[in-house]
């Protein structure tokens, strides 16, 4: 446990000081809305598997020069349960270009034992932006390295996404993912709706040990964000996707999902 809280020190630390160096080259110091988000997620399959079920709660700090955000994740697989400290940072370094962080531990029944994630995002003069990353994930005795970008474009009150996910683990021949994402903004940028599709190995709507256990996939899903009051918003969500399990076997799997964020 000693380790686990070090490690977890460690990152706050790391995240604080890029924070202190992006005020330094952000001169504002203009607070922005905090945020609460809590995420229920369901899964049903249409075979034998009992129904998978996920949780998170999250706190985000806002500030001129970037976002910390801590989360905690339940998941329950298999019987399993297990709880996942988690945390993200979004560092500006100018309007046009950020970092994003991710680091988090387990104990490594369900969520990896421990994971990070770093991307850069750069947007261009005509409104696209490019971003390339790279995510780890470790559950014992695996190491999954995972390479990503993505490519986007703002236009109107849409944007459009493309996003790649390249997959490595030693032993095993490197598998991908495809997704493609698409949003339509209302009122504001918390009112939208959103199209998404995609196809490959790589787990997007999960990151335990059990996502993984899969050839290949195809899914396709939608969500709405609305206000629910003036400062609360819901967002509905439901993702289908047909997994191959194997060459013989495959399986629907029905995504359901809620999430309340409340604006402070």
């Amino acid at each position: 446990m000693k380790v686990k809280f070090y490690k977890l020190s460690l990152f706050i630390v790391i995240i604080f000081s890029l924070y202190n160096f992006a005020q330094d080259i952000n001169q504002q110091k203009v607070k922005t809305d905090d945020k609460i988000l809590v995420v229920f997620n369901n899964d049903f399959f249409n075979d034998e598997t009992k129904s998978w079920q996920f949780a998170s709660g999250e706190y985000q700090i806002k500030e001129s020069f970037g976002t910390f955000i801590p989360r905690i994740n339940f998941a329950n697989r298999f019987s399993n349960s297990e709880l996942q400290f988690e945390a993200d940072a979004y560092v500006l370094f100018t309007t046009k270009t950020y970092l994003y962080l991710n680091s988090g531990f387990a104990e490594g029944k369900v969520f990896p034992k421990s994971r990070a994630g770093i991307e850069l995002y750069h947007i261009l003069p005509i409104d696209v932006e490019l971003s390339f990353g790279y995510r780890y994930l470790y559950f014992s005795p695996n190491k999954v390295n995972i390479f990503t970008g993505s490519l986007g474009y703002y236009f109107d009150d849409y944007w459009l996404s493309f996003r790649p996910f390249f997959v490595s683990e030693a032993g095993k021949n490197t598998k991908s993912t495809f997704t493609v994402i698409g949003r339509r903004y209302f009122v504001d940028s918390e009112n939208y709706l959103t199209l998404r599709a995609g196809f490959g190995s790589y787990p997007v709507s999960g990151n335990t040990q059990a996502d993984f256990f899969r050839n290949d996939s195809k899914f396709i899903g939608v969500d709405y964000q609305f206000y629910f009051f003036e400062k609360t918003t819901i967002q509905v969500g439901f993702l289908y996707e047909n997994e191959e399990l194997n060459i013989n076997t495959s399986r629907s799997r029905y995504n359901f999902s809620v999430a309340v964020q409340k604006i402070l």
